[in-house]
C-alpha cells in the first residue's frame, strides 16, 4: 500500500511540474512522431500522406512558436528548456531528415543506388541539429552554475562558447532550418518540380543549412509582434486552404521566401550595420 502511495505521489509531482508552455512542447513533439508515421505510410510522392507529413511539420513550427509566446507570459516549469529541446529534435531534426530521405530514395527520380548520398546528408542534418541544441542547452547550464576555481573546465568551456543573447540566436535555429525544408519540399512535391536537379538542391539546402546550424553566426530572435502576428496569419492561410484542398501554394511560396530571407538576414544586418 505504501509502494503504492508512494508511485502516486511521484505521478502527482510530475504532473504539478508540468506547464502550459510543456504541453505545448509535448504536443510539437507528438506532431513530429505523426510527420514520421504519416510519411512512413505513403505510396508515392503525389500522395495525400506525403504532404499531409510537411503540412503537420510547418504546424509543428507554429506550435513552438507559440510555446515560447506562452513561456514568456506565464509561469513555466525547470522541465520546460528540456521539454522544448527533445520536441526541437523530434519534430525539426530527425522528422524533416527522414521524410527528405524516404522522399528521396523511394519517390525521387534518382537511382535507389545514391541512397547512400541521400543517407549521409540526412544524417548530418540530424546530427548538426543536435549539436545546435545541445550548444544553446550548455549555455543555459553553464550561464548559471559556474565554480568559483577559475582553472574549473567548466570556466574553459564556457570561454570557447559563443555568448546566448537576449535578442538573437548563435547559429541559424533548427526550427528556422525545419520550416525552410519542409516548405520547400512542399512546394517542389505540389508544383511537380521533383527532377534530379530538384534533388541536389535540396540535398546541398541540407548542407548549407547544417553549416548554418553549428556556426557562430547570429540570427535575430523574432520576438517582434510585427513580424510574428504577420506570420501567424500566413500560417492559418496555408493551413486553411490546405485543409479545404484550395490553392495553397501563394502562401506557400511567400513562406519559403520568408524562411530563405531570415536564413539569409545576417548578411543585409551586417551590411546595414557596418553602413
Amino acid at each position: 500500500m505504501e509502494g503504492h502511495t508512494e508511485r502516486d505521489l511521484i505521478f502527482s509531482c510530475m504532473l504539478r511540474l508540468i506547464k502550459l508552455p510543456d504541453l505545448l512542447s509535448l504536443l510539437n513533439a507528438l506532431l513530429g512522431f505523426s510527420a514520421l508515421v504519416l510519411v512512413l505510410g505513403g505510396v508515392s510522392v503525389n500522395d495525400r500522406a506525403l504532404k499531409n507529413a510537411l503540412v503537420v511539420l510547418l504546424l509543428a513550427a507554429v506550435v513552438d512558436g507559440l510555446d515560447g509566446m506562452v513561456a514568456r507570459t506565464v509561469a513555466h516549469s525547470p522541465l520546460g528548456t528540456y521539454l522544448d529541446s527533445l520536441a526541437d529534435l523530434v519534430s525539426f531534426g530527425l522528422a524533416p531528415a527522414i521524410v527528405v530521405y524516404v522522399l528521396i530514395k523511394d519517390y525521387g527520380p534518382i537511382s535507389r543506388s545514391y541512397a547512400g548520398v541521400v543517407l549521409v546528408f540526412c544524417g548530418a542534418y540530424v546530427i548538426c541539429g543536435m549539436l545546435r541544441l545541445a550548444r544553446f542547452n550548455a549555455n543555459l547550464f553553464l550561464c548559471g552554475a559556474l565554480p568559483h576555481d577559475p582553472a574549473s573546465p567548466v570556466r574553459a568551456y564556457r570561454k570557447a562558447l559563443p555568448k546566448e543573447r537576449k535578442n538573437d540566436f548563435v547559429g541559424f535555429p533548427i526550427t528556422g532550418s525545419a520550416t525552410f525544408l519542409a516548405s520547400f519540399t512542399l512546394m517542389a512535391v505540389e508544383l511537380k518540380l521533383f527532377r534530379p536537379s530538384t534533388v541536389l538542391f535540396l540535398l546541398g539546402l541540407m548542407a548549407l543549412l547544417c553549416v548554418l546550424m553549428v556556426s557562430r553566426i547570429r540570427y535575430r530572435n523574432l520576438r517582434d509582434k510585427r513580424i510574428v502576428i504577420p506570420l501567424g496569419i500566413l500560417f492559418f492561410m496555408l493551413f486553411f486552404l490546405y485543409i479545404l484542398s484550395l490553392q495553397f501554394i501563394y502562401p506557400l511560396i511567400v513562406l519559403v521566401i520568408l524562411a530563405a530571407f531570415y536564413m539569409c538576414s545576417p548578411l543585409f544586418l551586417h551590411t546595414r550595420t557596418s553602413r
